[in-house]
Protein backbone atom coordinates (compact mmCIF):
# COMPACT_ATOMS: atom_id res chain seq x y z
CA UNK A 1 0.00 0.00 0.00
CA UNK A 2 1.19 3.61 -0.55
CA UNK A 3 2.86 5.21 2.45
CA UNK A 4 0.49 7.63 4.22
CA UNK A 5 1.54 10.91 5.77
CA UNK A 6 1.92 10.76 9.52
CA UNK A 7 3.83 8.30 11.66
CA UNK A 8 5.92 6.78 8.84
CA UNK A 9 6.12 9.78 6.51
CA UNK A 10 9.92 10.04 6.88
CA UNK A 11 10.76 6.34 6.54
CA UNK A 12 13.35 5.37 3.97
CA UNK A 13 13.57 2.45 1.56
CA UNK A 14 14.84 -0.80 3.13
CA UNK A 15 16.99 -1.54 0.03
CA UNK A 16 17.90 2.02 -0.93
CA UNK A 17 18.37 4.06 2.28
CA UNK A 18 19.00 7.24 0.29
CA UNK A 19 15.44 7.10 -1.10
CA UNK A 20 12.24 7.95 0.77
CA UNK A 21 9.72 5.15 1.08
CA UNK A 22 6.55 5.27 -1.03
CA UNK A 23 5.30 1.67 -0.59
CA UNK A 24 4.78 -0.43 2.52
CA UNK A 25 4.49 -4.23 2.63
CA UNK A 26 1.41 -5.13 4.65
CA UNK A 27 2.60 -8.74 4.91
CA UNK A 28 5.52 -7.52 7.03
CA UNK A 29 3.18 -5.45 9.19
CA UNK A 30 0.70 -8.28 9.75
CA UNK A 31 3.47 -10.77 10.58
CA UNK A 32 5.15 -8.28 12.95
CA UNK A 33 8.43 -8.14 11.02
CA UNK A 34 10.51 -5.06 11.99
CA UNK A 35 8.72 -2.12 10.45
CA UNK A 36 11.87 -0.69 8.86
CA UNK A 37 11.98 -3.76 6.61
CA UNK A 38 8.49 -3.12 5.26
CA UNK A 39 9.25 0.07 3.33
CA UNK A 40 10.32 0.39 -0.31
CA UNK A 41 10.92 3.34 -2.59
CA UNK A 42 8.73 2.15 -5.47
CA UNK A 43 6.45 -0.74 -6.51
CA UNK A 44 9.19 -2.08 -8.78
CA UNK A 45 11.66 -2.03 -5.90
CA UNK A 46 9.14 -3.95 -3.80
CA UNK A 47 8.59 -6.46 -6.61
CA UNK A 48 12.33 -7.00 -7.10
CA UNK A 49 12.71 -7.69 -3.36
CA UNK A 50 9.74 -10.03 -3.10
CA UNK A 51 11.49 -13.31 -3.92
CA UNK A 52 13.97 -12.77 -1.10
CA UNK A 53 11.49 -11.23 1.30
CA UNK A 54 9.04 -14.11 0.94
CA UNK A 55 11.43 -16.32 2.92
CA UNK A 56 11.24 -13.90 5.85
CA UNK A 57 7.47 -13.85 5.54
CA UNK A 58 7.23 -17.63 5.65
CA UNK A 59 9.58 -17.84 8.61
CA UNK A 60 7.52 -15.27 10.51
CA UNK A 61 4.29 -17.03 9.48
CA UNK A 62 5.55 -20.40 10.76
CA UNK A 63 6.66 -18.79 14.00
CA UNK A 64 3.27 -17.14 14.45
CA UNK A 65 1.54 -20.44 13.77
CA UNK A 66 3.61 -22.18 16.47
CA UNK A 67 3.29 -19.51 19.16
CA UNK A 68 -0.27 -18.31 18.67
CA UNK A 69 -2.88 -20.03 20.76
CA UNK A 70 -6.06 -21.07 18.98
CA UNK A 71 -6.05 -22.48 15.47
CA UNK A 72 -8.66 -20.01 14.16
CA UNK A 73 -6.69 -17.03 15.41
CA UNK A 74 -3.55 -18.31 13.70
CA UNK A 75 -5.48 -18.96 10.50
CA UNK A 76 -6.94 -15.43 10.47
CA UNK A 77 -3.48 -13.99 10.96
CA UNK A 78 -1.96 -16.06 8.16
CA UNK A 79 -4.85 -15.26 5.81
CA UNK A 80 -4.32 -11.52 6.34
CA UNK A 81 -0.96 -11.53 4.57
CA UNK A 82 0.28 -12.65 1.17
CA UNK A 83 3.05 -15.06 2.26
CA UNK A 84 1.55 -18.44 3.11
CA UNK A 85 3.72 -21.54 3.34
CA UNK A 86 1.06 -23.36 1.31
CA UNK A 87 -1.35 -21.62 -1.06
CA UNK A 88 -4.19 -24.13 -0.96
CA UNK A 89 -7.50 -23.37 -2.66
CA UNK A 90 -9.46 -23.33 0.61
CA UNK A 91 -7.60 -20.29 1.92
CA UNK A 92 -9.14 -16.96 0.96
CA UNK A 93 -7.38 -13.65 0.55
CA UNK A 94 -7.75 -11.23 3.43
CA UNK A 95 -8.71 -7.64 2.76
CA UNK A 96 -5.25 -6.35 3.68
CA UNK A 97 -3.21 -8.76 1.56
CA UNK A 98 -1.07 -6.83 -0.91
CA UNK A 99 0.93 -9.52 -2.70
CA UNK A 100 0.04 -13.14 -3.42
CA UNK A 101 1.67 -15.99 -5.30
CA UNK A 102 -0.17 -17.95 -7.97
CA UNK A 103 1.32 -20.70 -10.17
CA UNK A 104 4.81 -19.52 -9.30
CA UNK A 105 4.08 -15.88 -10.16
CA UNK A 106 3.77 -12.90 -7.85
CA UNK A 107 0.64 -10.73 -8.14
CA UNK A 108 -0.14 -7.35 -6.58
CA UNK A 109 -3.66 -7.08 -5.23
CA UNK A 110 -5.21 -3.90 -6.64
CA UNK A 111 -8.82 -4.27 -5.55
CA UNK A 112 -11.61 -6.38 -4.15
CA UNK A 113 -14.87 -5.24 -5.74
CA UNK A 114 -17.33 -6.04 -8.51
CA UNK A 115 -15.62 -3.72 -10.96
CA UNK A 116 -12.10 -2.39 -11.50
CA UNK A 117 -11.02 0.38 -13.86
CA UNK A 118 -7.33 0.19 -14.86
CA UNK A 119 -5.23 3.28 -14.26
CA UNK A 120 -1.93 4.50 -15.67
CA UNK A 121 -0.16 2.53 -12.92
CA UNK A 122 -1.45 -0.66 -14.54
CA UNK A 123 -0.06 0.04 -18.02
CA UNK A 124 2.16 -2.83 -19.15
CA UNK A 125 0.85 -5.23 -16.51
CA UNK A 126 -1.50 -8.19 -16.87
CA UNK A 127 -4.67 -8.19 -14.76
CA UNK A 128 -6.00 -11.33 -13.09
CA UNK A 129 -9.57 -11.64 -11.82
CA UNK A 130 -10.45 -14.36 -9.31
CA UNK A 131 -14.09 -15.08 -8.46
CA UNK A 132 -15.03 -17.52 -5.71
CA UNK A 133 -18.49 -18.42 -4.44
CA UNK A 134 -18.55 -18.99 -0.66
CA UNK A 135 -21.32 -19.98 1.74
CA UNK A 136 -21.06 -17.20 4.33
CA UNK A 137 -23.00 -19.20 6.88
CA UNK A 138 -20.78 -22.28 6.76
CA UNK A 139 -17.63 -20.66 5.42
CA UNK A 140 -17.32 -23.34 2.75
CA UNK A 141 -16.34 -22.98 -0.88
CA UNK A 142 -19.26 -23.63 -3.24
CA UNK A 143 -17.42 -23.95 -6.55
CA UNK A 144 -14.02 -23.88 -8.18
CA UNK A 145 -12.27 -20.54 -8.43
CA UNK A 146 -13.12 -18.81 -11.71
CA UNK A 147 -10.01 -17.11 -13.09
CA UNK A 148 -9.75 -14.60 -15.93
CA UNK A 149 -6.39 -13.22 -17.10
CA UNK A 150 -6.23 -10.22 -19.42
CA UNK A 151 -3.66 -9.05 -21.93
CA UNK A 152 -1.24 -6.37 -20.80
CA UNK A 153 -2.93 -3.05 -20.09
CA UNK A 154 -2.17 -0.47 -22.77
CA UNK A 155 -2.10 3.31 -22.68
CA UNK A 156 -5.41 5.00 -23.40
CA UNK A 157 -5.19 5.78 -27.13
CA UNK A 158 -5.37 9.44 -28.17
CA UNK A 159 -8.73 10.59 -29.47
CA UNK A 160 -9.06 10.75 -33.22
CA UNK A 161 -9.72 14.22 -34.64
CA UNK A 162 -13.28 15.02 -35.69
CA UNK A 163 -13.98 14.22 -39.35
CA UNK A 164 -15.78 17.11 -41.01
CA UNK A 165 -17.27 17.17 -44.51
CA UNK A 166 -15.53 19.65 -46.79
CA UNK A 167 -17.47 21.52 -49.47
CA UNK A 168 -16.31 21.14 -53.06
CA UNK A 169 -14.97 23.72 -55.44
CA UNK A 170 -18.41 25.27 -55.87
CA UNK A 171 -18.77 26.13 -52.19
CA UNK A 172 -18.61 29.86 -52.99
CA UNK A 173 -21.97 29.59 -54.71
CA UNK A 174 -23.59 28.12 -51.60
CA UNK A 175 -25.20 30.41 -49.07
CA UNK A 176 -24.11 28.70 -45.84
CA UNK A 177 -24.14 31.77 -43.61
CA UNK A 178 -26.60 31.66 -40.71
CA UNK A 179 -29.75 33.55 -41.61
CA UNK A 180 -33.24 33.83 -40.16
CA UNK A 181 -36.27 36.01 -40.88
CA UNK A 182 -36.62 36.86 -37.20
CA UNK A 183 -32.99 36.64 -36.04
CA UNK A 184 -33.28 33.13 -34.62
CA UNK A 185 -30.13 31.12 -35.35
CA UNK A 186 -29.03 27.73 -34.01
CA UNK A 187 -26.85 24.77 -34.97
CA UNK A 188 -27.76 21.10 -35.24
CA UNK A 189 -25.66 17.93 -34.95
CA UNK A 190 -26.82 14.61 -36.42
CA UNK A 191 -24.76 11.58 -35.34
CA UNK A 192 -25.19 7.82 -35.71
CA UNK A 193 -23.26 6.60 -32.66
CA UNK A 194 -23.41 2.83 -33.49
CA UNK A 195 -25.33 0.92 -30.83
CA UNK A 196 -23.31 -1.65 -28.93
CA UNK A 197 -25.88 -4.24 -30.05
CA UNK A 198 -24.48 -4.07 -33.57
CA UNK A 199 -20.74 -4.27 -32.85
CA UNK A 200 -20.69 -8.08 -32.73
CA UNK A 201 -20.92 -10.61 -35.54
CA UNK A 202 -17.64 -9.69 -37.22
CA UNK A 203 -19.09 -6.78 -39.19
CA UNK A 204 -16.36 -4.49 -37.87
CA UNK A 205 -13.47 -6.94 -38.04
CA UNK A 206 -11.16 -4.16 -39.23
CA UNK A 207 -11.52 -2.49 -35.82
CA UNK A 208 -9.71 -3.75 -32.67
CA UNK A 209 -12.02 -5.29 -30.08
CA UNK A 210 -10.91 -2.86 -27.39
CA UNK A 211 -11.89 0.07 -29.61
CA UNK A 212 -15.39 -1.38 -30.06
CA UNK A 213 -15.92 -1.92 -26.34
CA UNK A 214 -18.70 0.31 -25.06
CA UNK A 215 -16.80 1.30 -21.91
CA UNK A 216 -14.13 2.78 -24.19
CA UNK A 217 -16.38 4.28 -26.84
CA UNK A 218 -18.94 5.98 -24.62
CA UNK A 219 -16.55 8.52 -23.12
CA UNK A 220 -15.09 9.37 -26.52
CA UNK A 221 -18.56 9.81 -27.98
CA UNK A 222 -19.70 12.02 -25.13
CA UNK A 223 -16.60 14.20 -25.31
CA UNK A 224 -16.90 14.61 -29.08
CA UNK A 225 -20.60 15.47 -28.89
CA UNK A 226 -19.94 18.07 -26.19
CA UNK A 227 -17.13 19.65 -28.21
CA UNK A 228 -19.45 20.26 -31.17
CA UNK A 229 -21.42 22.55 -28.82
CA UNK A 230 -24.63 22.12 -30.82
CA UNK A 231 -27.97 23.58 -29.76
CA UNK A 232 -29.86 20.53 -31.04
CA UNK A 233 -28.51 16.97 -31.08
CA UNK A 234 -30.07 14.26 -33.25
CA UNK A 235 -28.54 10.93 -32.27
CA UNK A 236 -29.33 7.62 -33.95
CA UNK A 237 -28.71 4.03 -32.84
CA UNK A 238 -28.92 5.07 -29.20
CA UNK A 239 -29.24 1.83 -27.23
CA UNK A 240 -32.13 2.01 -24.77
CA UNK A 241 -30.19 1.00 -21.63
CA UNK A 242 -27.28 3.28 -22.54
CA UNK A 243 -29.71 6.15 -23.09
CA UNK A 244 -31.17 5.78 -19.60
CA UNK A 245 -27.91 5.11 -17.76
CA UNK A 246 -25.48 7.35 -19.65
CA UNK A 247 -26.53 9.78 -22.37
CA UNK A 248 -29.69 11.10 -20.75
CA UNK A 249 -28.14 11.94 -17.33
CA UNK A 250 -24.85 13.17 -18.80
CA UNK A 251 -26.43 15.56 -21.30
CA UNK A 252 -29.13 16.76 -18.91
CA UNK A 253 -26.30 17.83 -16.61
CA UNK A 254 -24.96 19.90 -19.50
CA UNK A 255 -28.15 21.84 -20.07
CA UNK A 256 -30.10 19.70 -22.53
CA UNK A 257 -33.66 18.40 -22.47
CA UNK A 258 -34.42 15.20 -24.36
CA UNK A 259 -37.06 13.13 -26.07
CA UNK A 260 -36.49 9.54 -27.17
CA UNK A 261 -38.14 6.97 -29.43
CA UNK A 262 -36.93 3.38 -29.40
CA UNK A 263 -37.74 0.43 -31.61
CA UNK A 264 -40.27 -2.09 -30.37
CA UNK A 265 -38.04 -5.07 -31.21
CA UNK A 266 -35.58 -5.89 -28.40
CA UNK A 267 -32.46 -8.05 -28.43
CA UNK A 268 -30.74 -10.04 -25.70
CA UNK A 269 -27.80 -8.20 -24.14
CA UNK A 270 -26.78 -9.93 -20.89
CA UNK A 271 -27.52 -12.44 -18.14
CA UNK A 272 -27.63 -10.99 -14.63
CA UNK A 273 -26.23 -12.57 -11.48
CA UNK A 274 -29.75 -13.58 -10.49
CA UNK A 275 -30.15 -15.45 -13.78
CA UNK A 276 -32.56 -13.02 -15.38
CA UNK A 277 -32.18 -11.94 -18.99
CA UNK A 278 -31.63 -8.34 -20.06
CA UNK A 279 -32.93 -7.03 -23.36
CA UNK A 280 -32.46 -3.71 -25.12
CA UNK A 281 -33.27 -1.97 -28.38
CA UNK A 282 -31.96 1.14 -30.09
CA UNK A 283 -33.67 4.28 -31.25
CA UNK A 284 -33.46 7.99 -31.95
CA UNK A 285 -32.77 10.60 -29.27
CA UNK A 286 -33.22 14.34 -29.80
CA UNK A 287 -31.59 16.67 -27.29
CA UNK A 288 -32.07 20.45 -27.23
CA UNK A 289 -30.83 23.21 -24.95
CA UNK A 290 -33.58 23.88 -22.46
CA UNK A 291 -32.60 27.55 -22.14
CA UNK A 292 -33.11 28.05 -25.91
CA UNK A 293 -36.10 25.87 -26.76
CA UNK A 294 -39.31 24.52 -25.34
CA UNK A 295 -41.01 21.39 -26.67
CA UNK A 296 -44.49 22.06 -28.08
CA UNK A 297 -45.31 18.56 -29.31
CA UNK A 298 -43.72 15.45 -30.75
CA UNK A 299 -44.68 12.97 -33.42
CA UNK A 300 -43.41 9.36 -33.38
CA UNK A 301 -43.37 7.21 -36.49
CA UNK A 302 -42.94 3.43 -36.58
CA UNK A 303 -42.30 2.52 -40.20
CA UNK A 304 -43.42 -1.10 -39.86
CA UNK A 305 -46.83 0.00 -38.60
CA UNK A 306 -47.24 2.31 -41.57
CA UNK A 307 -45.98 -0.40 -43.94
CA UNK A 308 -48.62 -2.78 -42.62
CA UNK A 309 -51.30 -0.57 -44.18
CA UNK A 310 -49.52 -0.70 -47.55
CA UNK A 311 -49.08 -4.47 -47.37
CA UNK A 312 -52.80 -4.97 -46.74
CA UNK A 313 -53.55 -3.19 -50.03
CA UNK A 314 -51.33 -5.56 -52.04
CA UNK A 315 -52.66 -8.47 -54.05
CA UNK A 316 -52.92 -11.69 -51.99
CA UNK A 317 -50.02 -13.35 -53.82
CA UNK A 318 -47.74 -10.37 -53.02
CA UNK A 319 -48.61 -9.84 -49.38
CA UNK A 320 -46.14 -12.35 -47.91
CA UNK A 321 -43.15 -11.08 -49.87
CA UNK A 322 -44.22 -7.46 -49.38
CA UNK A 323 -44.53 -7.97 -45.62
CA UNK A 324 -41.03 -9.42 -45.34
CA UNK A 325 -39.53 -6.68 -47.48
CA UNK A 326 -41.31 -3.57 -46.24
CA UNK A 327 -42.00 -4.19 -42.57
CA UNK A 328 -38.74 -3.05 -40.97
CA UNK A 329 -38.81 -1.74 -37.41
CA UNK A 330 -37.06 1.57 -38.05
CA UNK A 331 -38.46 4.66 -36.33
CA UNK A 332 -38.59 8.43 -36.71
CA UNK A 333 -38.97 11.13 -34.08
CA UNK A 334 -40.31 14.57 -34.97
CA UNK A 335 -40.27 17.37 -32.39
CA UNK A 336 -41.79 20.86 -32.62
CA UNK A 337 -39.67 23.33 -30.66
CA UNK A 338 -40.40 26.93 -29.81
CA UNK A 339 -37.59 29.41 -29.22
CA UNK A 340 -37.29 30.96 -25.78
CA UNK A 341 -36.66 34.70 -25.91
CA UNK A 342 -35.80 36.77 -22.88
CA UNK A 343 -36.41 33.76 -20.66
CA UNK A 344 -39.94 33.01 -21.90
CA UNK A 345 -41.97 31.88 -24.92
CA UNK A 346 -44.59 34.06 -26.62
CA UNK A 347 -46.61 31.52 -28.63
CA UNK A 348 -45.28 33.02 -31.86
CA UNK A 349 -45.59 30.33 -34.52
CA UNK A 350 -42.86 32.01 -36.55
CA UNK A 351 -40.34 31.14 -33.82
CA UNK A 352 -41.17 27.43 -33.98
CA UNK A 353 -39.10 24.84 -35.78
CA UNK A 354 -39.63 21.21 -36.73
CA UNK A 355 -36.78 18.78 -35.99
CA UNK A 356 -37.03 15.36 -37.68
CA UNK A 357 -34.68 12.62 -36.47
CA UNK A 358 -34.70 9.19 -38.10
CA UNK A 359 -32.59 6.18 -39.00
CA UNK A 360 -33.96 4.48 -42.09
CA UNK A 361 -33.25 0.85 -42.99
CA UNK A 362 -29.51 0.34 -43.44
CA UNK A 363 -29.27 -2.50 -45.98
CA UNK A 364 -27.90 -1.30 -49.35
CA UNK A 365 -29.73 -4.22 -50.96
CA UNK A 366 -33.13 -2.68 -50.17
CA UNK A 367 -33.08 0.78 -51.78
CA UNK A 368 -36.82 0.61 -52.39
CA UNK A 369 -37.42 0.18 -48.63
CA UNK A 370 -35.21 3.19 -47.92
CA UNK A 371 -37.16 5.25 -50.45
CA UNK A 372 -40.49 4.08 -49.04
CA UNK A 373 -39.52 5.06 -45.49
CA UNK A 374 -38.24 8.48 -46.54
CA UNK A 375 -41.39 9.12 -48.58
CA UNK A 376 -43.53 8.06 -45.62
CA UNK A 377 -41.69 10.47 -43.32
CA UNK A 378 -41.86 13.36 -45.80
CA UNK A 379 -45.56 12.71 -46.32
CA UNK A 380 -46.08 13.08 -42.56
CA UNK A 381 -43.98 16.26 -42.40
CA UNK A 382 -45.96 17.84 -45.21
CA UNK A 383 -49.08 17.66 -43.07
CA UNK A 384 -47.52 19.64 -40.22
CA UNK A 385 -47.95 23.16 -41.72
CA UNK A 386 -51.69 22.56 -41.62
CA UNK A 387 -51.56 22.11 -37.87
CA UNK A 388 -52.27 25.02 -35.57
CA UNK A 389 -48.89 24.82 -33.83
CA UNK A 390 -46.71 25.42 -36.89
CA UNK A 391 -46.80 27.65 -39.97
Amino acid sequence: MPVQSGEYSEMVCFLHPSELATVQCMSCVNLKIPVSQSFYCSPMCFLDAWKTRVKSHRHAANKAKQTTTGGQQALRRLRSCGSWPDFSSDLLLGENALVVEREGKVWFKVGSSKTYEPSMDDVGFILRLECLAVDHGKGTQLALVNITVTDAVINFPPRCPCCRIKFGSNRKSLNIKPHSSDGLTFNVLSYNILADLYTCGGKYGHCPKWALAWEYRKQNLLQEIIEYDADILCLQEVQSDHFESFFKPELIKRGYSVTYKKKRTEEYTALTVIMSYLYASDGCATFYRHDLFKEIMKYELEFDQRAQLAVEDLKPELKHEGSIRLMKDNVALVVILEAIRNGSTNDDVHSRICVANTHIHASPELPDVKLYQVADLVHGLEKLPNQRFLY
